[in-house]
């Protein structure tokens, strides 16, 4: 702690020299959380702060020279070393030490004027998801934008250490370098974004990427589109010389509004090939999957509908899918029709029941039905809500094992920041809190929380 406040205390007087004054930006969620199960008891911190420290020259100098800083108050440091067990085994890491204490940490240093800036970021600065992406590591980056023109120029080291100072030789771009540019689209009301980057890999491996996005044109209706082209060269005996990766997926709707009746039509077209090889790195970082790499040829088309007549509300989504990949075309089809209904300020009722055919014509055997019913009431004469999911899960064709979620919750606010409730059900989640089955009701899990929070 007193290595943390003494860096501090350099920062300052750092700062001090220029006689300017750092703006603090604290922020976050704090409190305690008292949770209770058939199995244990458990008591566990809420905190989730952001503590930066933005820092202006603009008193003495004619520009803006801004740095931004997190201060960690737990920062937990682990040391491994590998070591084999036994002749021929695999290395093993081994944990040999941890080290927990505050930690101060650089987000940002930037300068700008009023036509350009330049800004450093110990780590990835995205341009797009194809060219210089937030899925791609990197220790350090610069940008230069010119701001009166559009255009943003990034270079990003995906490794350091390979400058040798005072060294002797012939210049080399190194591997692990990325050099990207992008230029914001605004003509004739058509906005966007064309960008580009080469990836050095090594001497012989290196990748080039060229993409297009359109998300805004002077048409009716919403119409998107994002065209991209990868080329990677292979500059070695073990593989193809080169391979080659696109994407272009193209998206438009438009609404009708009749009084109390929407109808929008909608169409798509999505083809790409080969972007998990090309992208391998910006794959495996993308631990969500929030862009979809898998190779797709399909066509999309349907007509979504929504009425509103208070206090029903009802709404129908579909889609139609035409997947071209195989050598026969699949036809598929998504379906979900919603109603709901407001029973008051506090309460509503609803249920929704999404239709998947994988296949329509082996309808009998890829048909997907999951009816969802829920309700939540708001008692009016005290602070308590009550709540209740029930699914049913049909899936392929066949009722699944388990088909039916239940879950049942009740809550009661002492006031804005504190509240006490249960949680029972048999419902089982993804890694995104969506339930995606359910247990048998001997496995029924139950929970009673108490829990503290506020906003800062």
């Amino acid at each position: 702690m007193k290595k943390v406040l003494l860096s501090l205390l350099v920062v300052f007087a750092s700062l001090a020299l220029f006689a300017v004054e750092p703006a603090f930006d604290v922020s976050g969620t704090a409190g305690f959380e008292f949770k209770m199960d058939e199995k244990a008891l458990d008591i566990e911190s809420v905190l989730d702060a952001d503590l930066s420290i933005d820092v202006s020259f603009t008193t003495t100098l004619p520009a803006t020279l801004t740095a931004g800083f997190t201060f960690s108050p737990v920062t937990v440091t682990t040391e491994s070393t590998k070591v084999t067990t036994t002749a021929g085994a695999t290395d093993t890491d081994v944990l040999t030490s941890v080290v927990v204490a505050p930690g101060l940490s650089l987000n940002y240093v930037q300068y700008e004027e009023e036509a350009w800036l330049l800004r450093f970021q110990p780590s990835v600065i995205a341009l797009s998801n194809y060219t210089i992406s937030g899925f791609t590591n990197a220790v350090g980056s610069l940008k230069l934008g010119l701001t009166d023109y559009g255009v943003n120029v990034v270079l990003a080291d995906r490794l350091a250490g390979e400058v040798t100072e005072h060294a002797t030789g012939d210049f080399a771009i190194p591997g692990n370098m990325i050099l990207g540019a992008s230029y914001d689209l605004d003509v004739s009301g058509v906005k966007g974004l064309v960008a580009g980057a080469f990836k050095f890999e090594d001497a012989t491996n290196n990748r080039v990427t060229v993409e297009g996005e359109v998300t805004e044109v002077p048409v009716p209706g919403d119409l998107s589109a994002d065209l991209v082209f990868g080329y990677l060269n292979f500059g070695d005996d073990t593989t193809a010389d080169s391979t080659s990766a696109y994407r272009v997926a193209l998206a438009y709707e438009y609404p009708y509004e009749m009084e109390d009746i929407t109808v929008t039509p909608h169409v798509g077209l999505t083809w790409q090939n080969n972007l998990k090889t090309v992208y391998a790195e910006e794959v495996a970082n993308d631990i969500y999957v929030t862009v979809s790499w898998a190779d797709t040829q399909e066509v999309t088309a349907g007509v979504d509908l929504s009425y509103l007549l208070a206090p029903l509300t009802v709404d129908l989504t579909d889609t139609l899918t035409i997947d071209l990949l195989e050598a026969t075309p699949v036809y598929s089809l998504a379906l979900t029709p919603t109603v709901e209904y407001a029973i008051s300020e506090l309460s509503v009722a609803g249920v929704e029941v999404p239709v998947e055919v994988a296949d329509l014509t082996d309808f009998a055997s890829t048909l997907s039905i999951t009816p969802h019913g829920y309700i939540t009431y708001g008692v009016a004469e005290v602070p308590v809500t009550l709540s209740a999911d029930v699914y049913y899960f049909f899936e392929d064709g066949e009722q699944v094992e388990n088909p039916i979620a239940y879950i049942a919750n009740v809550s009661y606010a002492f006031n804005d920041y504190m509240s006490a409730g249960a949680h029972l059900g048999n419902e089982t989640l993804d890694v995104y809190g969506n339930v995606i089955g359910a247990d048998t009701l001997a496995d029924l899990h139950w929970y009673l929380y108490l829990k503290a929070e506020f906003e800062f």
